[in-house]
């Protein structure tokens, strides 16, 4: 009985193939079911395909191609692989001009939308250097603001007493806790009196984001795919508890800093929910975005002015 090598023999053999090296393939590749039959010959047909005919009476066509479906010249048609498999399809934008660029597409498919504004840079102030990034046409900080000073650097107080800090009617900001170790991951909370304070909150050329604003940012989220979503692409992906790490999408690495409640001075949630103010009042509130642990969107609500909650900047429209 001849066995699967016999086929090595009969391609080696000049009179059985007329293209000689173009046409060799690897007997190895033949299915497994078939490796339990002698050969009885290999014929090779005009399409490039071989009729391997088997000692049981059946015949295998073996068809050599790319077989990865992720391949650029993937052929379907193909049963056995070649080894000519082309660099992988990776679709996104190629122009490094744009927001949506990926380094490492190779085949460019339209995602290309959004100019990288140059004057989206990071500012400094009382000392520090934010970092920023772009989301769609918006220039966001990327962290929350740790400021002690106004833009015109006269000091924002520190109110640290629960009874002080339920009866304010000015600007004030805290540390979480009350404990300055909290700052570096979370930023200050400040109440809204900080935020509509005419020195103005942020750094010059940029402010506190209205609600309209914010808005934006997620209707431009759910656009990028992330309908329902918004909160997890937005939310860093360490530093959640219970399992709320998000994925972080765009850069924003939105972190949990928790509140400072209006009336009892407490505080609560770090680690689980994340506040921050709007400069838009709603009736005697004020608007304000709510990402949380458990929930994968983000919450448009309405806090009492004296809440103390986390604060990002957002660029000021250009010119």
């Amino acid at each position: 009985m001849r066995h699967l090598f016999a086929v090595l023999m009969l391609l080696a053999s000049a009179p059985l193939f007329a293209q000689e090296d173009c046409d060799v393939f690897n007997i190895q590749e033949l299915s497994a079911a078939y490796l339990n039959f002698s050969v009885d010959s290999t014929i090779l047909q005009s399409d490039g395909s071989y009729e391997v005919y088997l000692s049981n009476g059946t015949t295998y066509t073996l068809v050599q191609g790319c077989t990865d479906a992720a391949a650029a010249n993937y052929d379907p048609a193909a049963n056995t692989d070649d080894g000519s498999c082309a660099t992988l399809i990776i679709e996104g934008c190629m122009d490094p001009a744009y927001v949506e660029y990926d380094e490492t597409a190779n085949t460019d498919d339209g995602s290309c939308a959004n100019l990288i504004d140059p004057n989206c840079v990071s500012p400094s102030m009382d000392g520090y250097t934010y970092g920023v990034v772009q989301i769609g046409d918006q220039c966001w900080f990327s962290e929350n603001l740790r400021s002690t000073v106004y833009a015109d650097d006269s000091s924002i107080p520190e109110v640290t007493g629960s009874s002080a800090w339920s009866g304010l009617s000015t600007g004030a900001r805290c540390d979480y806790n009350n404990d300055a170790s909290n700052v570096a991951a979370y930023g200050r909370l400040y109440n809204w009196y900080a935020v509509t304070n005419a020195a103005g909150l942020c750094p010059n050329g940029w402010h506190v984001p209205t609600d309209g604003e914010w808005t934006a940012l997620e209707d431009y989220i759910t656009a990028q795919g992330f309908n329902g979503t918004e909160g997890t692409a937005l939310k860093s992906t360490s530093g959640w508890n219970s399992g709320g790490n998000g994925t972080d999408n765009f850069g924003f690495s939105a972190l949990p800093g928790g509140y400072r409640r209006y009336d009892s001075g407490n505080f609560y949630f770090a680690g689980l929910f994340g506040y921050w103010w709007s400069s838009s009042p709603s009736g005697g509130n004020a608007w304000a975005r709510n990402l949380d642990s458990f929930d994968p969107g983000v919450d448009q609500l309405n806090y009492h002015p004296r809440r103390g909650s986390s604060v990002r900047c957002l660029a000021d429209c250009a010119d």
